[in-house]
């Protein structure tokens, strides 16, 4: 059914990307490569993750499109002991997915798809503004707007790129403009976020990603890790904001 060959970075990112949020996943796979569609537990996160057929060193599948059902908890326990840069094989008929590196060959169990959650629609979204920055840094300012409060507050206001978080006396806001960002475009645009939500996104970046933050006021926002050979997004419910001036 599928042949696959890749970087087993490439392999790792995307799974240890979807199982932040959820334990199974459809993994449909046709001409334009590898995709899975699935939305967490609550019904607040959806994540899109995907591979190109380009991004693979060998892609083969037995029809126009294979879909199969996979434990991601399974998954992810092998492909993190995979080693920095190690190629990675993928085979799988309709029970069993086998995954080898170096000398080893591990077989999982695969789900019947039917049993797993219909991947929802992706939503078109039109948000405001398109802020890319370095994840590290966008991390760092998650990370202390955290330690005051459950909620942040991204805006986009007059060309920079903000984050803060207040809670009762206590206020925190990291400033991004032209020298740490790579770029921003589009209008002013404000929502307000679960941190808990972003800092579990934040856990998928790599050191040669770009993270694109798409912005609304008061709307959804999409976060999506981009590398050369892979691309994991999400899709996140605002929380309202009470009281803003």
């Amino acid at each position: 059914m599928i042949e696959v060959g890749l970087n087993g970075d490439v392999l790792n990112k995307l799974v240890k990307g979807m199982s932040i949020l959820v334990s199974e996943a459809r993994w449909t796979f046709n001409d334009l490569g590898m995709k899975a569609v699935t939305v967490d537990p609550a019904n607040v996160a959806m994540i899109i993750a995907s591979i190109p057929a380009d991004g693979f060193d060998v892609y083969s599948i037995s029809d126009e499109e294979v879909v199969i059902g996979v434990d991601l908890e399974r998954v992810k326990e092998i492909t993190k002991k995979i080693p920095k840069g190690e190629s990675v094989a993928l085979s799988a008929n309709e029970a069993t997915l086998k995954i080898g590196f170096g000398k080893l060959e591990y077989s999982v169990a695969l789900i019947e798809p039917t049993a797993i959650r219909r991947s929802p629609r992706v939503p078109k979204l039109d948000s405001k503004a398109e802020v890319v920055v370095d994840p590290a840094e966008f991390k760092r300012a998650i990370d202390l707007a955290g330690k005051i409060s459950e909620h942040v507050v991204l805006e986009v206001r007059d060309g920079e790129f903000v984050v803060s978080a207040k809670e009762h006396l206590e206020t925190i806001r990291v400033r991004f403009d032209d020298g740490s960002l790579i770029s921003l475009e589009g209008k002013n645009a404000r929502s307000m976020f679960g941190v808990e939500y972003i800092q579990m996104f934040n856990r998928v970046a790599s050191k040669d990603d770009e993270l694109h933050i798409h912005l609304g006021t008061d709307y959804p926002g999409k976060f999506s890790y981009v590398s050369d050979s892979c691309r994991v997004e999400y899709i996140l419910a605002p929380r309202l904001e009470q009281g803003v001036e």
